[in-house]
């Protein structure tokens, strides 16, 4: 996607600890790179150590870009969306996008023997999931297992045009782009 399109700047939603991270600064002028968590975005500065990208600690849906990017990234994100923030969401990417910018998404499949050796496997449709960490305690999540077609077509209904493929097994991805 970066070769193809070229993007200057990108805006990276719930960058996490940088494992996008490190392989967007490099390509690009610069990376807006956004997570409510401050102890992730400590992990990226660290991980990243890049001149080029800028970190903002913020909660994504009380958030509102500050620019407008040529590539809004959001890796294993969008997942964790609720359906009813979703369109609200596309609304905030809508704003963040450069005319003729692109979002980008790389997210979890449904696949039911994805899961750790003592997780049940998710249930596609239920939304929630409980996740359990090495120290015991779990935590209840938001976990949209979207699929390709549906995807697009919710997008579509929002303005968007996606071309969102999956992998065999474990991952979609694709871009969108808002509908001219």
């Amino acid at each position: 996607m970066l070769a193809a399109t070229r993007p200057s700047s990108v805006l990276e939603l719930a960058c996490g600890t940088g494992l996008f991270t490190r392989h967007l600064a490099p390509r690009v002028d610069h990376v807006t790179a956004v997570d409510a968590a401050p102890e992730v975005i400590a992990i990226n500065r660290e991980r990243v150590a890049a001149r080029n990208v800028d970190y903002i600690e913020a909660d994504i849906f009380a958030w509102q870009p500050p620019a407008r990017y040529d590539c809004v990234f959001m890796s294993f994100w969008l997942s964790h969306v609720p359906s009813t923030r979703f369109a609200a969401f596309w609304s905030m990417v809508r704003r963040a996008l450069a005319p003729d910018g692109i979002a980008y998404v790389v997210d979890s499949a449904h696949d039911p023997t994805s899961t750790a050796a003592n997780h049940p496997p998710p249930d596609r449709h239920a939304g929630i999931v409980t996740r359990r960490l090495d120290d015991g305690r779990e935590f209840r999540i938001v976990k949209v297992f979207h699929e390709p077609s549906p995807l697009a077509a919710t997008l579509d209904a929002l303005g968007f045009t996606a071309r969102i493929a999956q992998t065999q097994r474990y991952f979609i991805y694709g871009d969108v782009r808002e509908r001219r």
